[in-house]
């Protein structure tokens, strides 16, 4: 037999948590009961039989210790072929623009004024969702906006290709699947009785930069004139008419101090809705990634939140194969408004990076094989086949693949173990949790 690679022990509330990352998994045990475990990985854990035949025996049962011929990582090689090789589902995200009404100092994107969709590409990516929902094999279609901003352009460039995809879902008798990532400014009463109109919904990701104070030095209108409050004030709208709204708050060691206030705009909104319609979900800035010990105001602040009925995620509770990135699925694309094709919209999109086009005929073309590039990109990184929580992290998804296949190990964590522990922890909080509500 052996100890499962991966396993992992923690601290966790004056006893010790051993939380296996493939069968998420937890047991308590204590300080003593630890030691004995250290010893016998350390010695052959074999030997713990002898020492603690009931805890071995546990530890059999519950798959912490394993046969010695199975292959881990290739049971996790086998859950992410089946993941992101699935044929019935295709995710599909338009760019309708790659203007935006604000600057953001953190964005990667590369805004072009007066970049817009035209009449012909419109009908091309129209032709492609009728095709490609009309194969036997599609059970569900995922249709998605993002940008720039693609609320600039709504009625004229993105409401005839909604209204052509609700036609082709209901002809196929499949549910129609359509979702925004928008900062939130220009949501009105259009927009909302279009859906309602049209007997549709949708759901959206709609970004903060922190609290009011700190959002508005970040995204503003003008000088005198912060984005904050109307965009609480549109998501109130968005809730109270009943779109699901995940409230993505990107978050710095600058700004994540006092976003718990952002809860006190929301409490006007019932229970009910909060518990359907709202998600609050945090993400640090990339470019102010670095370790420290911010995880603890983020725990502070998502705790208080969470005491006035928000549900709070927070970005240290991965599930990179399970629930992987939509980019990391070979039936995913990004067409952009001039018809470049990527598959990842967390990246620049100027032409030289485009991964293929949108033919004439409304066919997605591959460039140099770029799709199965990226489709076989995983698992090539030496620190990922060795660590513990591969089986929830992966090694992020599959563009850091891609972005260090020259040979350059890398790690999303830093290769830092305590930053890994902090994952483990959030998970173990994930579990006890989902064992109260039981």
């Amino acid at each position: 037999m052996k100890y499962s690679q991966f396993n992992a022990v923690i601290p966790y509330d004056e006893k010790f948590a051993l939380y296996n990352s493939y069968n998420q998994k937890v047991i308590f045990i204590e300080e003593g009961l630890k030691d004995i475990l250290n010893a016998a990985i350390f010695e052959g854990i074999d030997n713990l039989q002898e020492i603690h035949p009931t805890f071995y025996a546990y530890l059999i049962a519950e798959k912490y210790v394993i046969e010695e011929d199975i292959r881990e990582v290739e049971l996790v090689k086998e859950i992410t072929k089946q993941v992101d090789e699935n044929h019935t589902d295709f995710f599909l995200t338009i760019n309708p623009s790659m203007n935006c009404n604000f600057k953001c100092w953190y964005c990667y994107e590369t805004h072009v004024k007066k970049s817009k969709l035209d009449e012909p590409m419109i009908q091309k990516i129209n032709t492609f969702i009728d095709t490609t929902i009309a194969k036997p094999e599609i059970r569900a279609f995922s249709l998605s906006f993002f940008g720039g901003e693609p609320l600039l352009y709504f009625k004229k460039d993105v409401t005839p290709i909604i209204k052509a995809y609700a036609d082709a879902c209901k002809t196929k008798g499949i549910t129609p699947s359509i979702g925004f990532t928008t900062n939130g400014y220009l949501i009105n009463d259009e927009f909302i009785n279009f859906f309602k109109d049209n007997d549709l919904t949708c759901s959206l990701q709609i970004t903060l930069d922190g609290y009011k104070e700190e959002h508005d030095l970040v995204r503003f209108v003008n000088a005198n004139k912060g984005s904050y409050e109307q965009i609480m004030k549109n998501i109130r709208l968005l809730i109270n008419n009943k779109f699901y709204v995940r409230l993505r708050i990107n978050y710095t060691d600058k700004n994540l101090h006092d976003s718990y206030k952002i809860a006190d705009d929301l409490a006007d909104i019932t229970q009910e809705l909060k518990d359907n319609y709202l998600l609050i979900d945090y993400h640090r800035v990339w470019q102010n990634d670095k370790v420290d010990n911010l995880k603890v105001v983020l725990d502070r602040n998502a705790n208080i939140m969470r005491d006035q009925g928000l549900e709070v995620l927070t970005n240290f509770s991965p599930n990179n194969v399970l629930s992987s990135c939509y980019a990391d699925k070979r039936n995913s694309a990004v067409i952009n408004y001039n018809g470049d094709l990527f598959k990842c919209t967390a990246r620049d999109f100027t032409n030289v990076k485009r991964a293929g086009y949108l033919s004439e005929e409304g066919e997605l073309i591959w460039e140099n094989d770029y799709l199965n590039k990226r489709m076989n990109a995983k698992f090539k990184n030496k620190p990922c086949l060795t660590c513990k929580i591969m089986p929830i992290c992966n090694g992020g998804c599959s563009q850091h693949a891609m972005e260090h296949l020259e040979g350059d190990d890398y790690c999303v964590y830093h290769g830092d173990e305590n930053e890994k522990d902090k994952v483990i922890a959030t998970k173990v909080e994930e579990l006890m949790n989902a064992a109260v509500a039981v």
